[in-house]
């Protein structure tokens, strides 16, 4: 039996989608519509269709004369995003703390457990490993979160985090990769940033309800992440 039309384009925007963030879609790379198509199963209208949704989420660039093309990842949008990021999680963070309970508390430890037992990016090379840690990070923040009950706020949040992952993914695929793993002190940098230390210094805030405390490591852990996607990004300028 034939899909829905409305069925194949959500399929054909998740498939891309996830293409998108884990750049596997290089930024900037040309988006052919008949090669997509082909290559989902989904055929040329759901990919156009999709492609039309994420050129408004601002993942797709649409260019007279030359057609959709990936949109560029730059070290402006970054720290716009993260920027953004915070306002949103500590607004979050706050509220999750005032309304969760014990549920919320043993999805925390479970998340927290989870990240704790996945290899961090700065130790492996194996983008299976880079896709579980990312995915076991973020399950962790919207842990935090999933107490808060502003809609509007974790729709925000869920369309930056998918931003930022990008970003990670084309910070640590392809060549930044292997600069990064030639650079002891990216390496060192990425341990701070991302390591499991400091996000079981803001469990436990979290844990204890202490809210002016998380809120302040949640400024630091981003603090960290800028500071190390500014060090990637010098190294990248800087190497031939």
């Amino acid at each position: 039996m034939d899909l829905p039309a409305s069925s194949k384009s959500e399929m054909a925007y998740q498939f891309l989608l996830k293409q998108l963030i884990e750049a596997k879609i290089p930024p900037e790379a040309p988006l052919r519509i008949p090669a997509l198509g082909k290559d989902s199963g989904l055929g040329v209208t759901p990919m156009r269709e999709a492609l039309r949704r994420l050129e408004s989420e601002r993942f797709v660039v649409m260019e007279n004369n030359r057609g959709f093309r990936a949109a560029a990842v730059t070290q402006a949008e970054l720290m716009d995003l993260e920027g953004c990021r915070l306002v949103i999680e500590t607004a979050l963070l706050r509220e999750a703390i005032a309304h969760g309970d014990d549920v919320w508390e043993a999805e925390i430890l479970s998340s927290h457990h989870l990240l704790a037992k996945a290899v961090e990016p700065a130790e492996t090379s194996n983008l299976d490993d880079l896709r579980l840690w990312s995915d076991r990070h973020r399950g962790f923040h919207r842990a935090l979160l999933v107490a808060a009950r502003s809609q509007w706020l974790n729709l925000f949040y869920d369309q930056i985090s998918n931003h930022l992952d990008r970003h990670f993914f084309s910070m640590f695929t392809g060549d930044n990769r292997s600069k990064f793993l030639g650079s002891p002190e990216l390496i060192s940098h990425s341990r701070a940033a991302l390591g499991i230390v400091h996000h079981t210094k803001l469990m436990e805030a979290v844990l204890a309800r202490d809210e002016d405390r998380a809120v302040r490591l949640l400024e630091e852990h981003a603090g960290f992440t800028r500071r190390f996607f500014d060090r990637v990004e010098d190294q990248s300028e800087s190497s031939p």
